[in-house]
């Protein structure tokens, strides 16, 4: 049995539904696929929300066309029989009118909550389920539709609501395990869920890989045997590197969880890991493929893999560092703490930090407040701010154990200036801060020791 998620750009228009039916009718046994909402859908939702927040009627009446069109455009796409056709149509119509009621509440008040926001936000995977479970019938794959409110039950923290894994697999033995044993295919959508009360909530960033898992997760804790879990994207897996600063990045067979975590932390999105963990958690592969080369055979994320090394390189721009010292950070107790609770006041969390006697460095996001950040240390400490800078991270098994893999790192970027280095805080990783305009050069140098 597998879970098998297709992300928007899988499911971008009525085409790409009907390939991504077709990738789902040719497996042996009926999965459980989780769905997107089309590609662009969800932001359109999000500023449909804020331009009725702010009394835009023009913007939130063109926003709700511009919804309505593209979801028709699909359904005629598919041609689907009159019946088929005129339930999706009918779907679309009860989603939009019920998008306009909430619009209108809030222009009305003035105010957007964030239940409210989910409400809305919520509308593309419940379209995109629709669409999906119709091309499937259309190539003759018995499929049904599982409402995803009736399956991922939350708590009420709209926004980034916490998944209730208990409820989560009593849901899936009730509703779910019995059609795929009856040999149904089960469509549903990703990101959405419901709190007890019955509003709806959403998942926040990779909410739709986090169902997948969860309800992969699911799956087995009601007994089922899960082969695997599949992430559909518009990528071949996981690279040895960005593949538009280094051409010649190759994919990466398998990597452990952990590997996967340091990538996506440090700049690699194809896949974020927190949202794999309840895969990851009970011995449940993940694998990532890619919709439009299925005989890609993708990389596979599993707890651990055998081999050690580098096994990828990952770059992320928009760094800013700070370097903050005082001599009165020498043999003192609770200087750190107080440095760090600078952080912790203005809610900006650190990436890379970097220690001596009487000073410390870390890096942050440039967008964050670094003005008031500076403001506060310099009432006990001097700073110095570098901005437009970029972390890159070497990344794999054993590192801080394996000889040599410093001296390769530094040798092979040769003249780039490393304004900070970070080794030891994890084995998987050796992570160097540089001018963001470095960086194409530091990873092709790298890519060509490492992947040559």
């Amino acid at each position: 049995m597998r879970v098998m998620k297709f992300g928007g750009t899988s499911v971008g228009d009525g085409a790409r539904i009907l390939q991504v039916a077709d990738l789902i009718a040719g497996q042996a046994e009926p999965p459980l696929a989780v769905v997107s909402a089309l590609g662009g859908v969800t932001d359109a939702l999000v500023a449909l929300s804020k331009a009725a927040r702010e009394g835009e009627r023009i913007e939130v009446e063109s926003a709700l066309g511009e919804l309505a069109g593209r979801h028709r455009s699909a359904v005629d796409a598919m041609a689907l029989d009159a019946e088929a056709a005129a339930v999706c149509r009918a779907e679309i119509g009860r989603e939009l009118e019920r998008l306009g009621d909430l619009s209108t509440g809030i222009s009305l008040l003035g105010e957007l909550s964030p239940r409210t926001s989910d409400a809305i936000a919520a509308a593309g995977e419940i379209l995109s389920s629709f669409l999906v479970t119709e091309a499937l019938r259309k190539r003759g794959v018995p499929a049904v539709r599982v409402d995803p409110r009736e399956l991922m039950i939350t708590d009420g923290n709209h926004g980034t609501a916490t998944p209730d894994e208990a409820e989560i697999a009593r849901r899936i033995s009730a509703l779910v395990l019995p059609e795929l044993a009856a040999g149904r295919t089960v469509v549903t959508g990703g990101f959405v869920g419901s709190a007890a009360d019955g509003t709806i909530t959403t998942l926040g960033r990779g909410g739709s890989d986090y169902s997948a898992a969860l309800f992969g997760g699911g799956l087995k804790d009601a007994g089922a045997q899960v082969e695997a879990i599949e992430i559909w994207t518009d990528v071949d897996g996981i690279l040895t590197a960005d593949p538009r600063i280094v051409p010649e990045a190759r994919l990466i067979p398998e990597v452990s969880a952990d590997e996967a975590a340091e990538l996506a932390f440090f700049g690699a999105k194809v896949l974020h890991p927190a949202t794999i963990r309840p895969a990851v958690s009970r011995g449940i592969p993940v694998v990532v493929r890619n919709t439009f080369r299925p005989a890609v055979p993708g990389t596979v994320v599993r707890a651990e893999v055998p081999g050690t090394g580098v096994r990828a390189l990952a770059a992320r721009k928009g760094v800013a560092a700070l370097f903050i010292g005082s001599t009165r950070m020498l043999l003192a107790h609770g200087w750190a703490a107080k440095v760090f609770g600078v952080f912790e006041t203005h809610g900006v969390p650190v990436d890379v930090i970097t220690t001596s006697e009487v000073s410390i460095s870390t890096t942050v996001d440039e967008k964050a407040p670094i003005d008031a950040l500076v403001r506060d240390l310099r009432k006990f400490a001097e700073v110095t701010v570098l901005r437009h800078l970029a972390v890159v991270s070497v990344v794999g098994k054993g590192l801080r154990t394996t000889s040599g893999v410093a001296g390769r790192v530094f040798t092979a970027v040769g003249d780039v200036n490393a304004v900070m280095i970070s080794q030891g805080a994890s084995d998987t990783n050796l992570t160097f801060v540089v001018e963001a305009d470095a960086v194409p050069a530091a990873l092709r140098r790298l890519h060509r020791e490492f992947f040559p």
